[in-house]
């Protein structure tokens, strides 16, 4: 017999309310990247890019739950605004690494600087401790997946 899912006190199954506090945070980044004038899509890759210093285009398709053809669009507007920069792997010339640059970690960081005010507040019921807690407890079953995503290489330009 399988362990049972935790609820909240009002019987909302862990996985359904993981789902909405994502959306909440969603729904930040959204609003952040109207404010920004840039998709949200573009805004949300900007940032995963920032958090891992650089990922090849498959590794953020994976993070973005998208296509990996629909990342030569995304990373073509990325870099034609001067956001990103691509590189290719010396030890592996078919990869392709997609790094911000310095104006685009400068906009993300004061862009998603937006989206953090709006996270903070729907977690606002949320003492420090818990919400250390909740990001330890939630850290220990996103990281391992994050690690298998992003095993590869560091990016070149890192160097």
């Amino acid at each position: 017999m399988t362990q049972p899912l935790g609820r909240s006190p009002r019987g909302y199954e862990l996985g359904y309310l993981v789902l909405h506090a994502g959306r909440l945070v969603q729904n930040a980044v959204e609003e952040a990247a109207v404010e920004a004038g840039m998709p949200a899509m573009d805004l949300l890759a900007l940032y995963i890019l920032g958090e891992h210093e650089g990922l090849t285009g498959g590794a953020l398709a994976r993070l973005l739950h998208v296509q990996q053809s629909s990342i030569t669009p995304l990373a073509d507007r990325l870099e034609a605004a001067g956001l990103i920069e691509r590189a290719r792997d010396d030890s592996d010339r078919r990869r392709v690494w997609l790094c911000p640059t310095d104006k685009g970690g400068t906009m993300v960081r004061q862009t998603m600087a937006v989206a953090r005010d709006a996270a903070r507040h729907a977690f606002a019921p949320l003492s420090p401790g818990a919400a250390a807690a909740l990001a330890a407890l939630l850290g220990d079953v996103v990281e391992p997946w994050l690690a298998e995503v992003t095993g590869s290489p560091k990016s070149p330009l890192l160097k």
